[in-house]
């Protein structure tokens, strides 16, 4: 609730690729023309079969969506014709002399003119939106060979074009319906037929800008590169996890292949070297200078443009290639494509599967390749046989679709580019990786934390977070306060970390303990007035401002089978426009159960 599970909800890019939009609202105008308006008694029996034509048509619509979303084509077609007869049907009963001749009766009239338009505006839309829509198929999107057919990414435009231009014509319909004595069935039906409407529109709007994108983003007008990095999050970071293994993913018209793999241990990591780049002296004096000076230090900071610079910079120290976007993932996202793929045979002789993959790249690896390059090879073979497996066409188009959407909407799948029109499709979506510029759509408090062990055991450690707000409650002029409640568990024993690898447990400290970074961020525009450590005061490691929110660091060393809850307190400001109140916060080895107390704001209730 109020959590991407990363934390935010944000508009999820690729839930815009449901190509049913139009669907969707189809089943939304059946409803509206069902509503009855007693009229004189020779149409009544009119009314009654298109309200019963509208009726067989409804559960027809739902249907559709589900064959288009499985793929069978042939079986949507017809479906969908089944349907268009229904509302051909349904249309046909409000027409003729009488029907327009009893519009113009006052009261009636109107009622009978609205019923006519919504009869009009379903089969306009089953015939210019639903049924070319039963000719699309989402594995238009699936990769045949090691290549997507950047034609059919193309062909989708028109279709996208032709649906907000009959969207466009009903809006237009509508606005001409007159609302003087509209019965309260009719009126409120309008009213949602035109909410309808208008979402569509802007989903269609949303929906346009990265279908127009992906054939450039895929090398239909010249070659692109792409850096693939992979957070391991049994050694956490705000934004998932140590970077330490990527791939160079080389796309050129449709066609996709590695082209190098990488590790952190390929580039210049040093305590007494100069950062990579200039920091931001407001994100410095948070996390110190540390962020630049290492690869497994990058994602400290739940900002993935900032990750992405530094990962960029790093790159142009040691090689030659440009890259046209960075991509991050991690393994639990893996393992929700594996899903989809089915069991990956490796070259190491292991079967990946959904099941195994995250046990086996976060913690198991570790015991049979205790060495840093080992281990990060073994994970790099891992996501190129996944990777092998997606680009052959292994995988179920639809959830494929769903991993992607899960993997983006957890921050477990996160993007940039330097190009103007790939970024422009990533912002405001869930692959940006970014929290909200202010509080007007979301209130957003973030929860994470850094690994300052130098281990792997983030694997033993289950975090919960709880939260609370006033916000709705408070009057003009007063301030609205925020209360958070952050407890990590580590849920390892002493006597079973005394048998872990060293590389597992860290050389510096015991056996079991294990050190973590807190780091919250307030609201915009908030302060962050106390914190506590089992309710007890503790001091901070850093305090500081980033994009306009309070932040405070400290840290704690977790016993084997400790708990520690740390609570955070914050005051808002006053005459300002908070939206509904979320928390975001790291994607971990395991979910993290967020519980939120509170009000929405109206507008979402």
């Amino acid at each position: 609730m109020g959590i991407r599970a990363r934390g935010k909800k944000m508009r999820p890019l690729l839930k815009s690729y449901r190509f049913w939009i139009p669907v969707g609202v189809f089943g939304l105008l059946l409803v509206v023309g069902i509503a009855g308006v007693v009229v004189a008694s020779k149409l009544i029996p009119q009314v009654t079969d298109a309200k019963d034509e509208l009726q067989a048509a409804l559960p027809l619509a739902s249907q559709v969506q589900q064959q288009i979303l499985d793929g069978d084509t042939e079986a949507a077609a017809e479906t969908a014709a089944s349907l268009r007869e229904h509302t051909s049907a349904a249309r046909a009963q409000t027409t003729g002399d009488l029907w327009h001749l009893a519009e113009a009766i006052p009261f009636i009239g109107n009622n009978l003119k609205a019923v006519r338009v919504v009869a009009e505006t379903v089969d306009d839309l089953a015939v210019d939106a639903l049924e070319p829509a039963t000719k699309l198929s989402i594995e238009a999107l699936q990769p045949v060979d090691g290549r997507i057919d950047v034609d059919a990414i193309a062909d989708l435009l028109p279709f996208i074009d032709s649906t907000a231009d009959s969207i466009n014509s009903a809006q237009k319909k509508l606005a001409d319906v007159p609302r003087d004595a509209l019965i309260d069935e009719v009126s409120s039906g309008i009213a949602k037929l035109e909410t309808a409407l208008g979402k569509a529109d802007t989903a269609l709007e949303q929906l346009r800008v990265p279908v127009a994108v992906l054939p450039s983003a895929l090398g239909a007008e010249e070659p692109r590169n792409y850096l693939m990095i992979f957070q391991g999050n049994s050694e956490v970071r705000a934004a998932g996890g140590n970077p330490a293994a990527m791939v160079l993913i080389h796309v050129e018209d449709g066609a996709i292949e590695i082209a190098q793999q990488a590790s952190s241990g390929d580039f210049q990591n040093s305590w007494t070297r100069e950062p990579v780049m200039e920091l931001d002296p407001n994100v410095e004096k948070v996390y110190s200078d540390i962020i630049g000076k290492y690869i497994p230090n990058i994602t400290s900071t739940p900002d993935f443009p900032t990750t992405a610079a530094l990962m960029e910079a790093f790159w142009n120290e040691e090689f030659d290639t440009p890259l046209d976007g960075i991509i991050s993932f991690d393994p639990v996202g893996l393992s929700y494509l594996l899903k989809a793929t089915g069991p990956v045979g490796m070259p190491t002789g292991d079967t990946l599967t959904a099941d195994n993959a995250v046990s086996l790249l976060l913690n198991e690896a570790y015991f049979r390749y205790p060495g840093g390059a080992e281990s990060d090879a073994f994970f790099a073979a891992a996501a190129a046989s996944v990777f092998d497996a997606l680009t052959a066409g292994n995988g179920v188009p639809k959830a494929m679709v769903s991993a992607l959407v899960m993997s983006a909407n957890e921050g477990r799948l996160m993007m940039w580019s330097p190009h103007e029109d790939l970024a422009g499709a990533i912002e405001g979506t869930a692959l940006q990786g970014v929290l909200p510029a202010d509080n007007s759509k979301k209130t957003t408090v973030g929860v994470y934390f850094n690994d300052t062990t130098g281990s792997k055991m983030d694997y033993y450690v289950d975090a919960k977070i709880s939260a609370s707000t006033n916000q709705c409650d408070v009057s003009n002029g007063e301030s609205p306060t925020f209360k958070t409640d952050v407890t990590l568990t580590n849920s390892i024993s002493r006597e079973e970390a005394s048998t872990l690898p060293a590389y597992i447990t860290g050389v510096h400290y015991k056996p079991g303990d294990i050190a973590t970074d807190f780091i919250v961020y307030g609201p915009v525009g908030a302060s962050i007035d106390s914190w506590t450590v089992n309710g007890k005061e503790y001091s901070a490691k850093a305090t500081g401002e980033i994009d306009g929110r309070p932040v405070v660091r400290l840290n704690y060393v977790l016993k084997p089978g400790e708990s520690v809850t740390v609570s955070y307190t914050m005051t808002g400001t006053p005459d300002q426009e908070y939206g509904e109140f979320g928390i975001d916060t790291t994607p971990m080895v395991r979910d993290t159960p967020v519980t939120i107390t509170g009000c929405k704001p109206e507008e979402d209730e």
